[in-house]
């Protein structure tokens, strides 16, 4: 049986080995080095942590950084924050400019500013204001956001509810029912004036129930699809009822 060290305090340059601590404090440019297990870790400035994490609650806040998978009960972030491999927590709540290389993995997932996932998110009830990229897959059973986002695979969610001031982009985006509309602001304003589009691009877009505005699709396929405004689909399907507002264009409409 492993003991634990008691708490580990590291204030401006210092530096620790890893170990199993009950309670973590990294400030300044501290540093760890080897994999960490403790209650809490906290990390501020430009602190460091080479190896992995296992704990039950870990705070980062500044430039810190975290080079292995982080396992917790709650990850809270802000700042210019990095986790350098997967993080798995039960609620996962960031702010800043932050990124992770590897996987995200939650019940609740909330960030609000910018945020870079290197693979895939899967959540239960994700939501974001601001910018969102993945280079992976997006699932959730619900899914909200307000503002922008790029996802390299697919965007899946049972309840899909978006909110438009910048240009976004996903190559497929399934669900159960989608809404997408554009929102007015003084951001999308300014996008405007400098001649950028508010506008979600995807390849296809599908499910039950779909509400569309300001989008760019090659295919929108459902059972009950409207078209807002400032759409351009090249070919709808659907397989109960179809609206389409005057300012969209639809080439090909096809019912199943």
């Amino acid at each position: 049986m492993t003991t634990k060290r008691g708490s580990l305090s590291i204030a401006g340059a210092g530096k620790a080995t890893g170990g199993i601590y009950e309670r973590v404090t990294i400030s300044g440019a501290g540093r760890v080095d080897g994999d960490i297990e403790a209650d809490s870790v906290e990390i501020s400035g430009a602190g460091k942590i080479v190896g992995k994490v296992k704990t039950n609650r870990v705070e980062l806040a500044g430039a810190c950084k975290i080079v292995g998978a982080v396992t917790a009960q709650r990850f809270d972030a802000a700042g210019a924050w990095k986790v350098g491999g997967d993080v798995q927590s039960e609620q996962f709540k960031a702010a800043g400019a932050g990124s992770v290389e590897g996987n995200v993995q939650a019940q609740e997932f909330s960030n609000a500013g910018a945020m870079k996932i290197a693979k895939n998110l899967r959540a239960q009830r994700a939501k974001f204001g601001g910018v969102l990229k993945a280079g992976g897959d997006v699932e959730a059973s619900e899914f909200r956001g307000s503002g922008a986002f790029r996802i390299e695979g697919l965007l899946a969610a049972d309840q899909l509810e978006l909110e438009l001031s910048e240009r976004s982009w996903a190559r497929e985006i399934g669900g159960a029912k989608i809404e997408v509309r554009k929102r007015e602001s003084f951001w999308g304003w300014l996008a405007r004036w400098w001649g950028r589009q508010i506008v979600l691009s995807a390849d296809v877009i599908e499910a039950d129930e779909i509400y569309l505005e300001a989008t760019r699709a090659k295919t929108v396929r459902g059972k009950r699809v409207t078209l807002g405004p400032e759409c351009r689909i090249e070919r709808v399907e659907y397989s109960e009822s179809v609206q389409i507002d005057p300012k969209s264009v639809v080439k090909e409409q096809v019912r199943l």
